[in-house]
């Protein structure tokens, strides 16, 4: 079973210093608003992924009266104990050390699988590609090292084959298909791999969202996920890379006057549709909260397939917009699931965990400070 175990803060938000120790199964986080439940939650996240769900600049995340924030946390794995620490100091650059050896944040990426379920996740119904192409590019880059580094490869070919088009402009046609064809060659292999591994993730995330989708409305309603890309995808991969390759070539007198590259994965998007209608435009908050929350419980099943355990579950905030009946079915889904999960909540919800068959533990927050640690045993 995969948990953790224990955490120290200090300097980290509004929290100043702060040890805990938490459940292996359950732990949920209790308290007013703007205490510091989220910003707990938050240090969990970044102890896996070396980033905030809330914000890509990390000297947001160092308190205000202090010069830098230090996170400490014991991780078990596969009955494996793992000391992981991260520090971050203003303006230089993030140390990450797992049991006292220096490592990469992004090689730290892929090995503490973590999914986080936070009341700003309605942007990925609401708002517009990039935030949805974000979410694929990094729940990828966490289960694969492959595509994390493909897409590094991709975007650096882009922007020097962009840099490229805008000094082309009044050159001959010639000229131009020779200097851009090796440019083309490696665009296309690349993304035509980032995009067959993203219709791949799409549909898997598409059939385990649908059960949690249908059971949380109680199969009123449905969800479907389409991939709406700029080259047509094939199953068959050099299939793929032709279409790519003629798209760029048709597209070629449009770029040059662009400047920039307008075929290719960086543009796609990933449509969401509740009972065939697109979801950006016609659901409602509450549908969309509920599509945003099944892909986050998609996600659980696809990394619990690819690492042969639960990742860690955050759910920030996620009982105050969901009716009893909703609430019920979420709680039967980390029921039945073996992992440890993470719930704040400024309400109380004692009535719903006495369906929770394990044991758990509550911490109560207050000013980033935490106290009426109880642990209680289950039914």
């Amino acid at each position: 079973m995969f948990y953790l175990e224990s955490l120290l803060i200090k300097g980290f938000r509004n929290y100043h210093y702060q040890q805990l120790q938490f459940n292996p199964r359950l732990n949920i986080i209790c308290g007013g608003n703007a205490q510091g439940k989220t910003n707990l939650l938050e240090s969990i996240y970044y102890l896996s992924v070396t980033r905030s769900f809330r914000t890509r600049r990390d000297q947001e995340l160092v308190n205000w009266e202090e010069p830098l924030f230090y996170l400490k946390g014991i991780f078990y794995k596969y009955d494996l104990r793992n000391s992981i620490r991260i520090s971050y100091r203003k303006n230089a650059q993030l140390k990450v050390k797992v049991n006292d050896k220096a490592v990469s944040r992004y090689a730290h990426l892929q090995q503490f699988p973590i999914v986080v379920f936070s009341p700003d996740d309605v942007l990925l119904i609401r708002e517009g590609p990039s935030i949805r192409r974000r979410f694929l590019n990094l729940e990828a880059s966490r289960l694969s090292p492959q595509y994390f580094e493909e897409l590094r490869a991709y975007q650096r070919v882009l922007q020097q084959r962009n840099n490229l088009l805008k000094k082309l402009y009044g050159r001959g046609s010639r000229q131009i298909n020779e200097l851009l064809e090796p440019w083309d060659e490696t665009l296309v292999s690349l993304g035509s791999n980032i995009i067959h591994t993203r219709v791949k993730i799409i549909k898997y995330l598409e059939k385990e969202g649908k059960v949690f989708f249908e059971n949380m409305t109680s199969s009123r309603e449905t969800i479907s996920l389409e991939y709406a890309a700029s080259v047509e995808y094939s199953e068959a991969f050099n299939e793929t890379k032709e279409i790519f390759r003629r798209r760029l070539e048709k597209a070629r007198e449009i770029e040059i006057r662009k400047g920039s590259t307008v075929v290719g994965p960086h543009l796609d998007d990933l449509k969401i549709m509740i009972n065939g209608y697109d979801s950006r435009k016609y659901s409602s908050q509450g549908q969309k909260r509920t599509a945003a929350l099944s892909l986050k419980m998609a996600e659980v099943s696809l990394f619990r397939k690819e690492h042969n355990d639960c990742p860690i579950i955050l759910l920030d905030d996620v009982f105050s917009e969901f009716d009893e009946k909703r609430k019920m079915h979420l709680l039967d889904f980390l029921r039945d699931n073996s992992g440890q999960c993470f719930i704040s909540t400024a309400i109380g919800i004692d009535n719903l965990l006495e369906s929770i068959s394990s044991d758990y533990k509550t911490i109560s927050i207050h000013q980033g400070r935490a106290s009426d640690e109880v642990s209680r045993p289950g039914n």
